[in-house]
Formats: C-alpha cells, sequence, structure tokens
C-alpha cells in the first residue's frame, strides 16, 4: 500500500510534468498557427472588399481609372487606429504599380492578392502585405517563458496554459473586433451569407437601408432581409429605395463555396436629383421656345384681332346688306373673335409660363386663401352641380407665401376638377382641405372624378402634356413651378371617392425663421 501510495503522487506528477512540456511545446505552436490564419483571412478578406471598390471604380471609368490616384487613395487609406496591414499596392496587368499605400512590411511577411475586374475581364490587381515578424517574436516569446516555468516553477503547471490560453482567447477577440470596425466603417451596406445563403453579419450601413439589425437578421434567409426587385431594394418597413448591389461568392483555399457577401448602395436620393436637373433643363428649355413661339403668334394675332373689329364696324354701317345676312356675319364674326380671344390667352400663360416672376411672399392665413379660392369657383361648381365640402384645420400654422398666386395654383385645381367631373355619373364631390403634417403645411383638392392613372402621375406636371382636346397643358406645369418657387412640392394621389387628389405642400413660418 505505501508503495502504491508513493506511486500515485510519482504517476501525479510525472503525468503533470508531461502535461506541463506538451502544453510548454504546444501552445507556441498554436498561437503561431491560430496568429496566421487570423492575419492570412483578415489579409485575404481586406483584399476582397478593397478589390470590389476599385472595380466599381474601375467600371465608372475603365480607360482612365490607372490616372485617378487620389480617388484610388481614398480608397487604400486606412484607420489609424487599425496598425495591422502595412502595405497596399494597385497593379496592372503588367505588374506595374498604379498606386500604393505605405512602404514595403518588414521580412518576413504574408501577401494576398485579388483580380480588379472590368465587365469580368482581369485588368489588373489589388496586393495587401503584411509581415508577421510580430506574431514570430511574440511565439518565440511564449515559447521561452513557457520553457523557463517548466524547467524552474514545475507547481506551475495547472495555472500557466490557462492564463496562456486566456492571453490568445483576448487576441483572437482584439483581432476579431478590428476585423468588425472595418466592416462597419464601410460606406456601403454590406451582407454575408453561409452557404445556406443565411445571414451571418450585417454591417451598420446595411442594417440602416434593410431596416434589419444583426440581432434580428442573424440566422433568417437573405431573401427576407434583402429583398431585390430589380434595381429597388424594399426594407424591413415596406418602404423602397433605389440601390446600386454587387454580389461576390466567397471561395475558401481549395475553392469551395462557402458563403456570399452582398455590398450595396442607396442611390434614391441621387436618382432623384439626377431625374430633377435633367426635368429643370427640360422645362426651362420648353419654356424659352414657348415663349419665343407665343412672342411670333402675337404680332399677327393682334392684326387679326384689328381686322375682325374693322369687318364689324364696316358691316355694321353698311346699309346693303339684308338683315339675315348682318345677323350671319355678326355670329360668325362673334366665333372668330372667341377664337382669336381662346388663342390669345393661350398665349398669354405661355409667356408668363417662359417668364415667371419671383413670388411676394408675406405671412397669410392659407385657410383665407382657400375660401376666396373657392368663391371664385363657386358660380362654375353650381353650374355643373358640384357638392363642396371643406376639411380646413381650425388653427393652420402661419406660412410666408404669394397668397395671389397660391390662390391661383388652387383656383387652377379645382377648375381642372371640374372639367375632370364633367359627364361623370353618381354624386359629384369636390373636396377643399388643410392640415398640419410633419412640419410642413398641407392643402389638398380632392374630387370623385375618374383619377389620373400611376403612368401619367409624373407626366402631367409636363409642360403642353394634356388628356382634354381643348386643354392648353400649361395649368398643371404653371401651378408645379409657382409651388416649387415656394419651396414646396405638389404631386397628385388617389382621393378616397377614387378620383384624383391635389397635395400641395409648403414649409410652414416659424418664429423668427420665415419660410
Amino acid at each position: 500500500m505505501k508503495d502504491a501510495g508513493r506511486r500515485i503522487p510519482r504517476l501525479i506528477e510525472g503525468f503533470g510534468g508531461l502535461l506541463l512540456v506538451i502544453l510548454a511545446v504546444s501552445l507556441p505552436v498554436l498561437y503561431f498557427v491560430n496568429g496566421w490564419g487570423l492575419q492570412s483571412e483578415h489579409l485575404r478578406t481586406e483584399t476582397e472588399i478593397y478589390a470590389r471598390q476599385v472595380s466599381s471604380l474601375i467600371n465608372r471609368n475603365p480607360d482612365m481609372w490607372k490616372y485617378e490616384t487620389i480617388r484610388l487613395e481614398g480608397l487604400l487609406a486606412k484607420r489609424r487606429e487599425d496598425p495591422f496591414t502595412e502595405s497596399l499596392r494597385i497593379l496592372d496587368l503588367e505588374g506595374n504599380i498604379v498606386t500604393q499605400w505605405t512602404e514595403r512590411p518588414d521580412w518576413p511577411r504574408m501577401t494576398r492578392s485579388h483580380p480588379l475586374m472590368d465587365s469580368g475581364v482581369v485588368v489588373g490587381s489589388i496586393e495587401e502585405s503584411a509581415s508577421f515578424r510580430p506574431l514570430i517574436v511574440e511565439t518565440a516569446v511564449l515559447a521561452v517563458v513557457g520553457t523557463g516555468i517548466t524547467l524552474l516553477l514545475l507547481f506551475f503547471f495547472r495555472t500557466y496554459p490557462a492564463a496562456a490560453l486566456r492571453n490568445a482567447l483576448d487576441m483572437l477577440s482584439r483581432e476579431k473586433g478590428r476585423a468588425t470596425v472595418t466592416l462597419q466603417s464601410i460606406v456601403d451596406g454590406v451582407i454575408s451569407t453561409d452557404p445556406e445563403d443565411r445571414v451571418l453579419i450585417v454591417n451598420r450601413m446595411a442594417e440602416r437601408i434593410t431596416g434589419w439589425t444583426q440581432a434580428e437578421a442573424g440566422g433568417k434567409p437573405v431573401g427576407e432581409v434583402f429583398r431585390l426587385e430589380g434595381d429597388v431594394l424594399v426594407d424591413r418597413n415596406g418602404i423602397r429605395r433605389r440601390i446600386e448591389a454587387d454580389h461576390s461568392p466567397v471561395l475558401d483555399e481549395s475553392g469551395r463555396h462557402v458563403g456570399t457577401v452582398f455590398v450595396f448602395r442607396d442611390v434614391t436620393e441621387k436618382t432623384r436629383v439626377e431625374a430633377a436637373m435633367v426635368n429643370a433643363q427640360k422645362l426651362e428649355s420648353l419654356g424659352v421656345l414657348a415663349g419665343g413661339i407665343a412672342h411670333e403668334i402675337r404680332n399677327p394675332l393682334s392684326s387679326i384681332n384689328i381686322s375682325l373689329s374693322s369687318i364689324e364696324r364696316a358691316c355694321g354701317g353698311s346699309a346693303g346688306l339684308e338683315p339675315e345676312t348682318k345677323e350671319k356675319i355678326g355670329l360668325i364674326l362673334e366665333q372668330m373673335k372667341s377664337a382669336a380671344a381662346k388663342m390669345g390667352l393661350v398665349v398669354q400663360r405661355v409667356m408668363d409660363y417662359s417668364k415667371p416672376f419671383p413670388p411676394r411672399k408675406e405671412t397669410v392665413d392659407l385657410n383665407r386663401v382657400i375660401e376666396e379660392a373657392v368663391r371664385l369657383s363657386l358660380s362654375t361648381m353650381r353650374k355643373r352641380e358640384i357638392a363642396v365640402l371643406k376639411d380646413l384645420a381650425p388653427d393652420l400654422t402661419a406660412c410666408r407665401v404669394d397668397a395671389q398666386m397660391i390662390e391661383q395654383v388652387l383656383v387652377n385645381l379645382i377648375m381642372n376638377a371640374c372639367q375632370a367631373m364633367e359627364g361623370a355619373e353618381g354624386a359629384k364631390l369636390l373636396e377643399v382641405g388643410s392640415a398640419v403634417q410633419d412640419g410642413r403645411i398641407v392643402l389638398r383638392v380632392s374630387d370623385s372624378g375618374p383619377g389620373v392613372p400611376p403612368s401619367l402621375r409624373e407626366k402631367v406636371f409636363d409642360p403642353f402634356f394634356t388628356t382634354r382636346k381643348d386643354g392648353s397643358g400649361i395649368g398643371l406645369s404653371f401651378s408645379h413651378r409657382i409651388v416649387a418657387d415656394h419651396g414646396g412640392s405638389l404631386r397628385v394621389d388617389t382621393s378616397r371617392w377614387g378620383g384624383a387628389e391635389f397635395r400641395i405642400e409648403l414649409p410652414a413660418a416659424r418664429e423668427g425663421i420665415p419660410a
């Protein structure tokens, strides 16, 4: 029993010593292998991300991309607190350096590269290098310390490996944190998936665009989080955004598919601004052309009116004409004068459109403006048996506008609604309303007519576009310009009766700040 009692402590001591030796040898090896893998994966991931960004720049300017050094250097700029990467270079097909960030790292070094693509064709490569000398030094230090502890402090064989393991895990956590900071700092949305197309990573910009947080999206099918309809992304709340998107498969070193990375950006505002600029240029050109044509028509039209007046006086003073003949001539002259007057009205509206006057703003109560517009249109609505409804906010915020211009817009919208309900069956209803929504004043003119089809809602504000045979196509375009000159917006939607609803949104006047 005594021999057995002696052997057991020796066996335990020998086993502990052997375990300590194994750990002392294996920990530095594991540390080096783990650090090598982390550094390699870090370089490979960043190289792919930078390659996609540079390839996007190349696709926009395939012939001159080599000379856009400033933009290329901007793409390669690193965060100062991220010392992991020491060198980035962009090379062309011949291996010539197009641009680079910092000098070559110390030997020994690790290098990863990724091809740069232009429409599926390789036009160069991006190369990222980092020295793993610090990893070797840290591994050597760890090995020396482990050996010293093994030789001098045998009784610490149970505690030291745990401490070394904790240090390795802390370093792994720090490296993961650096990778996360890099991913979250990218201005594009990034979503990464596993081989089954389930979401793994959603960066901060992707959360903002899709409406899904990392915690909510993790493990869900990518089609549920990243819902694309052509080039339009439908986010979690149903909001539609126009985006530019691309995706790339993630392959391991053996070429096996291990996931997919989606990179995208919201270009809704960019598209809207570009469309507005194009539309403004078109309207300006049409206005100049229309003004020139109207000016050329006005002079002959004046001659026609003078001639009609002369003919009317000559016929009235002629004693040789029969009464019936005079009556027929008078009827024809009235028709001609009516047509000339209509032409003159169209010419004047075209002249007003081509040379708009700036609004003379003053603080007004828009409810009074609405009441005056309804009063001016009341006789027309009574003749056409149209019932008028009012839904005016009792305490409407004051607004700085040109009251006469806004009144003109409202009268024009009311007249359009009356004309739209001509021949309509059932009750003819027209409603004018006012309200305050999100700090802006909203004026509405709704009718129970046939409405405006969705395909025409963007065109109805174009100059000279009309669906009526006797329309000039200037009224809505002129109204749209007046509202825009007030810093507001005019758009058309569907009313509660299925007809058209025109909404005017104007900025409210805040105290001390003119709208």
